[in-house]
């Protein structure tokens, strides 16, 4: 049964963002002790100067696994992309200060999101997440500098705080969507701030829809991994979750490789 109204699946559609306030207030507590324990048991230190981040994330704890399985999560997900979704991985951070504006793809087919987990409380001044609703269709903003909000000083003579858009200031419990087209940012975020996702597509089904889906897998090489997921990720999936991770395991044979070539041309991965 759908989770979502018939309306917040047209808001998603139409603005590419939707927000769940307080969706997983029963459950912020564990999961923000098992991302911690991430971090711990992978003795990366957060120093501060810079973003820190794991990928892939929730696949290293197998409580955290099991929000890939989580009814309200899976249903969502269901209702936004198909109940054959594909799950794409994600990543877990610590963040310091700003993040300019930017899309995290350029899809021209198919249809991917995140799912953002925020841990700590955030404002419009403080961190949240600030998008530009309705540019995650490229095609309406063909000719336009809307898309291009990263070099607001050189376009507009603005700077990043001042680019129209709305933020979503959210509380530890709330759960942001956004399509990976979005143009989106943040301000005035502290040096320790904490978040994960969950990144989906709708399945391949085309010939330039698997071509697409397979330039996305082939990204994580940046990440130094040979597979999307965790060898616990696999093990401790049910049929349902494996149905979610099929499609990317038949696609992903170039990363190994891929990722051999990324660890001789980089001096350690990358952080985003």
């Amino acid at each position: 049964m759908s989770v979502l109204t018939d309306g917040q699946k047209r808001f998603f559609e139409d603005f590419g963002y939707l927000v769940l306030k307080q969706f997983l207030a029963d459950e912020i507590g564990w999961i923000t002790e098992e991302f911690e324990a991430v971090f711990r048991d992978r003795k990366t230190m957060h120093v501060g100067t810079q973003r820190s981040c794991i990928v892939p994330f929730i696949d290293q704890r197998e409580k955290l696994c099991t929000l890939l399985d989580h009814p309200g999560i899976h249903q969502v997900l269901c209702d936004l992309l198909g109940d054959d979704f594909n799950y794409l991985a994600g990543d877990g951070n610590f963040y310091t200060g700003d993040t300019g504006w930017h899309p995290d793809g350029e899809h021209e087919r198919g249809l991917y999101l995140k799912a953002a987990f925020y841990l700590d409380p955030l404002t419009r001044d403080t961190g949240a997440l600030r998008v530009i609703p309705g540019t995650h269709r490229k095609q309406a903003f063909e000719g336009t500098r809307v898309r291009k909000a990263g070099g607001c000083k050189q376009h507009w003579g603005i700077e990043q705080k001042d680019v129209p858009c709305v933020a979503l200031e959210s509380t530890p419990g709330d759960l942001v969507f956004f399509n990976h087209n979005l143009m989106h940012s943040s301000v005035g975020g502290s040096a320790r701030r904490r978040m994960f996702t969950m990144n989906c597509g709708r399945r391949a089904r085309t010939p330039e829809e698997i071509a697409d889906l397979e330039a996305y897998v082939a990204g994580h090489s940046r990440f130094w991994i040979d597979s999307s997921f965790s060898d616990l990720m696999k093990r401790t999936a049910s049929p349902q979750r494996m149905k979610h991770l099929e499609q990317v395991l038949a696609h992903e044979s170039a990363l190994p490789e891929l990722s051999a070539k990324a660890r001789r041309e980089a001096l350690e991965p990358a952080r985003g």
